[in-house]
């Protein structure tokens, strides 16, 4: 057995996670990409995973490709305005 010591953390994590939905919808376009990599975000990532991705997109921005920097900038808006609702 060997010993794993390169382990991710959970930002990490998260950051592999969403390139490799982006990568997955890349066919599809730029846009379209964009706009179903956001979609998922919202409806299958936990609120913990998308407050921690969002802080990434802010403090990390480096660490995002720019179809998941979109989709995540996205995503924040949509939630901000869905907050503000009454």
């Amino acid at each position: 057995m060997s010993e794993e010591t390169d382990v991710m953390s959970t930002s990490d994590r998260l950051v592999y996670m969403a390139h490799q939905i982006a990568r997955n919808l890349a066919a599809m376009g730029e846009e379209r990409a964009v706009i179903s990599l956001s979609d998922h975000l919202s409806r299958f990532w936990d609120p913990r995973m998308k407050a921690q991705i969002i802080a990434i997109s802010k403090e990390q921005p480096e660490k995002l490709s720019l179809i998941v920097a979109a989709a995540v900038k996205r995503m924040a808006t949509h939630r901000s305005a869905d907050a503000v609702k009454p």
